[in-house]
């Protein structure tokens, strides 16, 4: 046998135990590198809750320092808002001064002389009882409207109690919560309650979610320890949560499993790469062993024979091929190093990329969060205006010895702001329903023409009031399209409305209707006030609205254009909007397709009450709702105008009690009553079997079309949103049918009430 063959056998007895070795020791290096893992969980989880506790103290710190400022003693709240503002820490961070009562003295987040909220804070006993600073649950801040915490410290000064404050918003406790944690790691803040207060992730939209009902067991049950969850992505996790010193708070720090089996994972193949060199270089020594000694022998034998012949030896040396491979290894894990690099490279410019994005959809977010206040603050005005000449109107109505002009004028008065407040909330129930799709287009064919017409008619008398000057253009062929008549007319009216209000007294409107192809093209143009740059991209979107001045000439609530562009987008159309800018005026464009059919949108609706084959003169008609006003309002109506007989209840259980004694015609039930609702109400009623065919109706402000589905499901026959129209409730009421012996019934049961009425009234004296 070769001395090769020798050496080979040797390194083979010597690798195979290292190998065996190598493979238990990979084994427990993945077990320690999860183990590590683990605890560089809980670590991170007790450094978070650490610089938690840490701004906490600093908070403490901070209105400790407050309190013993000579202005809070002196009672100079202007100098000790000065001190505040000075140590403030940050812009999510305010400072509160509450007296003894709970009543806000100071408030860094308004500005100065701004007035403060009236409302009391409670709990504020606790306070004093514990004579310590306490850190709050998550609760909604009284002036912002938003969620937030704060730490609160008791102050004595000989006779007067104070409670200074220190409110935080989520992001204040945000930036901590992620500073030392890998970007998928997920940590969160919870109170006492188990709400979410901050988040390194999601940080806005998950503020006041509860946490998980594990952890939020085993965050009770501990002050710390780990345990087993799902991020809100949906990847499994492993979590380490842990107290937050003497606030009750917890930290919970994340980690996706995934993340934790990446870091074994790299060490397991770390230590293989080891390994497999390891084999290499005892391969290659072994070789270059046997060659070395084969060369040996042979360059011996060589010398041996040259010295016999007398020639110089072979100076040549051999090369070692298994070095060359190795080197040729080592360059190609050099080119996986670099190809690794330019990975990270590529990943780190994607996070920026998306950090981006998501600053910019924030950005977006707040524009829409300070449009919807705008709208809600147009909103209050819009709705209140009308209120001013109801109240006066009314009032005029109590005065004795009103002449019947007055109180016809005092009557128009109340209609026509009842009529206003009503198109408000038709054109916030309109854009609800069309841009959720909720809307039925009754599709037809459409002369463009008609409603060009139908438009202008509508809006004349608000061009007259203006006295702008409007110049129609149509062909005077028909352009046809695919549409619903009623819908398109609205869009065209929409847009002669907005070039009104926003055109000065004794402007231009030119309205131009062209077909040119396939499309049917409706232009608006004006030389009002036009639309600022900034304003042109989202002038359709919802309560965007131009600069108003103080009188406000305009009005409306910025619904208009979106609600063009919904229905215009329905019809399978587009629409757009263009102006040179400011005093340029402004040009809409609508474009339809001609004759093209478009799929109707499917909407499910309550059916309509069925058709009667005969109405009495009158019926007994049993109105049940909470309003007190508006029940005995809507009877009187009803036995005056349609000589019905009325009883009127004002909450379920009462008209439950009496309904077998009144066998009414028909139930009229508001839904929102304050014992059960009128839909349980309703149910109870059909169950009975004397009003199983009884005709119910329901009366409610909720008009939406799920409410009208859960109505018809609950067993009511009509579905009327308030306001509701009198003549529309008699003609429901006339539609009804009873049978051939109500009138008999009806005296025999008017008996039966009076005597159990009369015997109740008995009882109750």
């Amino acid at each position: 046998m070769q001395i090769k063959a020798y050496l080979y056998l040797m390194a083979a007895a010597i690798l195979v135990p290292v190998i065996l070795f190598a493979g238990l020791t990979l084994r427990l290096l993945q077990q320690s590198e999860t183990e590590q893992a683990l605890a560089g969980l809980g670590q991170a989880a007790r450094g978070a809750a650490l610089l938690v506790e840490d701004e906490l103290a600093d908070a403490e710190t901070a209105l400790r320092a407050l309190a013993a400022s000579p202005a809070l003693a002196s009672g100079d709240l202007a100098a000790l808002r000065s001190e505040a503002l000075a140590a403030t820490r940050g812009p999510a961070s305010w400072t509160i001064l509450m007296d003894g009562d709970g009543r806000q003295l100071l408030n860094t987040l308004l500005p100065a002389g701004v007035a403060l909220p009236t409302e009391r804070q409670q709990g504020l006993e606790v306070l004093f009882a514990q004579q310590r600073a306490l850190a709050s649950d998550l609760m909604p801040g009284r002036i912002s409207g938003r969620l937030m915490t704060y730490v609160a410290l008791p102050v004595v000064i000989g006779e007067r109690r104070y409670v200074l404050a220190e409110g935080f918003s989520n992001e204040h406790f945000r930036r901590h919560l992620g500073s030392a944690v890998a970007a998928d790691w997920q940590v969160d803040l919870f109170d006492r309650k188990g709400n979410t207060v901050s988040s390194n992730l999601g940080a806005v939209e998950v503020v006041g979610q509860p946490a998980a009902p594990d952890l939020l067991a085993a965050m009770r049950g501990a002050e710390s320890g780990l345990l087993g969850l799902k991020l809100r992505r949906g990847d499994a996790a492993r979590a380490a949560f842990q107290r937050v010193g003497k606030s009750g708070w917890t930290v919970v720090v994340a980690a996706p499993l995934r993340g934790l089996a990446a870091g074994s994972g790299q060490a397991k193949r770390l230590a293989a790469l080891g390994l497999a060199a390891a084999l290499a270089s005892a391969a290659a020594l072994s070789a270059w062993f046997g060659r070395v000694y084969a060369r040996s022998m042979a360059r011996a034998i060589d010398t041996a024979v040259a010295l016999g012949s007398g020639a110089a030896p072979d100076p040549g040396r051999s090369r070692i091929v298994e070095i060359d491979r190795l080197l040729q290894a080592l360059r190609q894990a050099g080119d996986q190093l670099r190809r690794a690099q330019a990975f990270r490279e590529q990943t780190g410019n994607e996070r920026q990329h998306l950090l981006e994005r998501e600053q910019k959809a924030r950005q977006m977010a707040e524009e829409e969060n300070r449009a919807k206040d705008q709208f809600l603050a147009m909103l209050g005005h819009e709705l209140r205006n009308p209120l001013a000449p109801i109240g006066t109107a009314a009032q005029l109505l109590k005065m004795p010895g009103l002449d019947p002009h007055r109180a016809r004028y005092a009557g128009d008065v109340i209609g026509r702001q009842i009529e206003h407040m009503n198109r408000l909330l038709s054109d916030m129930l309109d854009v609800s329903r069309v841009t959720r799709g909720l809307v039925t287009l009754n599709l037809e064919d459409v002369d463009l023409r008609n409603v060009v017409e139908r438009a202008v008619e509508q809006t004349r008398p608000l061009m007259e009031e203006c006295q702008h000057r409007l110049e129609l253009s149509v062909p005077a062929q028909p352009v046809l399209a695919r549409g619903d008549q009623t819908r398109l007319t609205q869009v065209v009216a929409n847009l002669l409305t907005n070039s009104a209000k926003y055109t000065p007294p004794h402007g231009h409107i030119q309205l131009v209707l062209s077909a040119a192809g396939s499309e049917a093209q409706l232009q608006v143009a004006d030389d009002g006030e036009g639309i600022g740059a900034e304003l042109l991209p989202r002038v359709f979107d919802l309560f965007s609205q131009g600069e108003r001045k103080a009188d406000r000439p305009q009005g409306g609530l910025g619904l208009g254009l979106a609600l063009v562009r919904s229905l215009v987008h329905h019809h399978g159309g587009s629409v757009e909007a263009s102006s040179p800018g400011r005093g340029g005026g402004s040009i809409f464009t609508v474009r339809l397709p001609l004759k093209q059919e478009l799929p109707a949108l499917s909407g499910a609706g309550v059916s309509p009450v069925r058709a009667p084959d005969a109405a009495p003169t009158s019926l007994r008609v049993m109105l049940v709702d909470d309003n007190i006003d508006a029940a005995v309002s809507l009877s009187l109506l009803l036995e005056a105008a349609g000589d019905h007989l009325v009883s009127t209840y004002y909450d379920a259980a009462s008209a439950l009690e009496w309904a077998a004694f009144e066998r009414p015609d028909v139930f009229i039930l508001d839904i929102g009553l304050p014992d059960m609702n009128g839909y349980e109400l309703a149910r109870r009623l059909r169950a009975l079997p004397q009003f199983a065919q009884t005709t119910l109706i329901a009366l409610t402000g909720y008009g939406q079309l799920q409410d009208k589905v859960r109505a018809r499901e609950a067993g009511f026959d009509l579905h009327i949103a308030k306001p509701a129209e009198p003549d529309e409730i008699l003609s429901a009421l006339a539609r009804v049918r009873v049978g051939d012996m109500r009138v008999a019934d009806m005296r025999v049961t008017d008996m039966r009430v009076t005597e159990a009425r009369v015997a109740d009234s008995e009882r109750a004296g």
